[in-house]
């Protein structure tokens, strides 16, 4: 595990770094709990180009490679100062922008493309809900959630860390986000290798 530094105006966090691949039969997929979850709970779910019903099936979009590259960024909550709720916002926005950037850079280098955290962010409103096509069809990613991979199997598999929510009004201890890149195994020492670099450069 690495880790990199992020200064704001009143906290300085240390975000933790967890890196490994998965081949394509050890996902858990569950189509039928994510489109339901997508329909009665997601604001997003019909207005969004990135999102059901529009998003594509996983071995469609995995296509011939092996697997994924997961990638996931901590923050503990203890180190912002801040109310309950925004401590919650104040990592993801941090962490969202940063992973977003980097698998940008991975999907470049490795002539690839990767499964997001969330739904698509790059137009605002999307606009599906302008009744007009999409902007970025080139640059338009999906969600890990979206082609329905059960992410907290994915983080419990991985690295032995549940995904936890900000519930009761409380923030919990941490929170995450996580990515995959669409690879074969062969390359994920060098994705590995490629990831630590901008750590370790801090230029994520």
């Amino acid at each position: 595990m690495r880790s990199f530094l992020v200064r704001t105006k009143q906290n300085l966090l240390r975000i933790e770094v967890y890196l490994k691949f998965i081949e394509k039969k050890e996902i858990k997929l569950d189509k039928k709990l994510f489109l339901k979850m997508c329909k009665e709970g997601c604001v997003n779910y019909e207005k969004k180009y990135s999102c059901p019903p529009f998003s594509p099936e996983f071995e469609q979009i995995m296509g011939d490679c092996q697997g994924l590259f997961i990638v996931l960024f901590l923050c503990k909550m203890s180190q912002i100062n801040s109310t309950e709720y925004n401590k919650i916002r104040i990592a993801n926005v941090i962490m969202k922008s940063r992973l977003d950037r980097l698998m940008r850079v991975l999907e470049s280098k490795f002539k690839t493309s990767y499964l997001s955290t969330g739904s698509c962010r790059l137009c605002k409103p999307c606009k599906l809900k302008l009744d007009k096509p999409c902007s970025h069809p080139d640059k338009r990613r999906y969600s890990l959630e979206s082609v329905c991979i059960d992410c907290d199997y994915l983080t419990k598999k991985l690295f032995n860390l549940p995904l936890v929510w900000y519930k009761n009004k409380k923030a919990p201890q941490y929170s995450c986000v996580v990515c995959g890149l669409i690879c074969n195994k062969k390359e994920s020492k060098k994705i590995e290798k490629e990831v630590n670099l901008f750590v370790m450069k801090d230029e994520i």
